[in-house]
Formats: structure tokens, sequence, C-alpha cells
């Protein structure tokens, strides 16, 4: 992580900007105080998604999940039992 101060950066905006976008955190200082942080930006959503810490990356792959259980004769077929969901709601 590089530190520059307003003066330079203003001076060397170009190549500032390119050492961020080439992956490198570059602090700005204003008389020596860190003021502010530049880094390039994620490529993706996910990858923006997963830097914050709102999303993960899966701990099973999807191949490897077990099958899914049979379906049972005990109650109403999913679909049936939206579409009475569904029709109680209109009225």
């Amino acid at each position: 992580m590089s530190e520059i101060g307003i003066r330079a950066l203003k001076q060397n905006a170009s190549a500032v900007v390119a050492e961020a976008a080439a992956g490198h955190t570059v602090t700005i200082t204003d008389r020596g105080r860190p003021v502010a942080q530049m880094s390039a930006l994620p490529h993706s959503a996910l990858q923006r998604l997963l830097d914050s810490g709102r999303a993960r990356l899966p701990r099973v792959r999807l191949n490897e999940l077990p099958a899914p259980a049979p379906a049972t004769s005990s109650g109403p077929a999913i679909s049936e039992e939206l579409q009475a969901m569904r029709e109680a709601e209109r009225y």
C-alpha cells in the first residue's frame, strides 16, 4: 500500500489511477494525515458481494449435493397448494 499527498495526486493522477487499477491500494493524505483510499473496483457484482461480506462462496459443489428426497403422497402437491393460496389471496 502506498501513500500520496493531494498535491502529488493532482500532478500524477493518471499514474496513481493506473497503480490502483493494477490492484494496489493507494492512501491519499492531506498534510500527512490519511483522508481517503483508492483501490480497483471489483470486476463483478458477485465479487462486490463477497468483498462486502454480504455473500459467501458455497461450502459444497452443486454436483456433490445429495439427490432430493422423493415426493410423498401424504398431502397435496405443491403446485395445487400454491394455486389454492393464490386463489385465496385474490378475494
